[in-house]
């Protein structure tokens, strides 16, 4: 899949976004792992967001810091912050950085990027006839890609 056709895809999920409810909250059982990112975090460790509800957590609470750094790293002449931002603006920097530099993307943005997918296509069926009819040969179109989700959405579980 090219850079173009990959942009197409990501703007598409972003407007599909929009029409799907917020992303899951984090179990009561989830919470602490949660704060203990915000403790790494505090110690100058980045945690890449790799689960729904944190991204939900972050973009909740830091919205439009989110947004800026998202903004920032689809500059190509922008450094990665540092801990002095927020978390929510580090992963907004990572996820416009490896939208725009797609050969960027590490596992933990691909991991995400598939929940994400996920979510989309699990509340507007619209958006997985788009996907199956302009990308056949993507997992994204596959719903059975998503069964380990479903089930951990079901049995109360971080996704």
């Amino acid at each position: 899949m090219g850079s173009i056709s990959l942009q197409a895809m990501v703007g598409s999920m972003l407007a599909a976004l929009n029409a799907t409810p917020p992303f899951p909250q984090a179990p009561q059982s989830h919470v602490g792992k949660l704060a203990k990112y915000d403790a790494l975090w505090a110690r100058g460790i980045k945690v890449p967001v790799r689960e729904l509800c944190d991204l939900e957590r972050l973009d909740r609470l830091f919205h439009a810091e989110g947004t800026a750094g998202r903004l920032a790293g689809k500059n190509p002449e922008s450094r990665e912050p540092g801990t002095d931002r927020s978390r929510a603006y580090w992963h907004g920097w990572r996820a416009g950085r490896m939208e725009a530099f797609p050969e960027q993307a590490d596992a933990a943005h691909q991991e995400l990027y598939f929940r994400c997918w996920w979510w989309v296509l699990r509340h507007t069926r619209e958006s997985l006839r788009h996907v199956a009819a302009n990308w056949p040969d993507t997992d994204i179109a596959n719903p059975e890609a998503y069964a380990d989700l479903e089930r951990a959405l079901e049995r109360g579980e971080p996704v």
